[in-house]
């Protein structure tokens, strides 16, 4: 088994060897960052309160944080879920909605069809109507 590498920190003003996966290098170093960042930022506290309440005011600051992040992590995945269901609702509609375009194309051309056949009916009719008047005039013609 192979020894892990160690990483000389100073947290706290306090220096710290720390064993770490190598792949964890940058997050400690940014876990360190921070660390003394809240410490720098609580400067006004040092020589008033113990090191160990300044501490713990960190540990609460960033407890709290982490609630945040939890809260956070949370809403955007039930924001995630809505978006998923609202996704799926859209491809039904659009699915329904490509259907009746369908539908609507289809009864365009049965419209336009019957219009067609009623046109063709309406010439043969309005060409049955002139014999039948040219036959009345002929019988009418007859009879004089």
């Amino acid at each position: 088994m192979t020894k892990m590498p160690e990483l000389e920190v100073n947290i706290f003003n306090q220096k710290l060897k720390l064993s770490y996966q190598i792949d964890e290098k940058k997050r400690i170093l940014k876990a360190v960052e921070i660390l003394n960042n809240n410490w720098k930022k609580l400067s006004n506290l040092h020589g008033k309160v113990s090191d160990l309440k300044i501490a713990t005011l960190i540990c609460i600051e960033l407890q709290d944080s982490i609630g945040d992040i939890k809260f956070l992590k949370d809403k955007l995945n039930l924001k995630e879920t809505e978006n998923k269901l609202l996704t799926k609702q859209i491809t039904s509609k659009d699915k329904v909605f490509e259907e009746s375009k369908e539908i609507i194309k289809t009864l365009q051309s049965q419209l336009n069809d019957t219009k067609e056949e009623s046109s063709r009916l309406e010439y043969i009719l309005d060409e049955f109507h002139n014999e039948l008047v040219e036959i009345k005039n002929n019988i009418l013609k007859k009879n004089e």
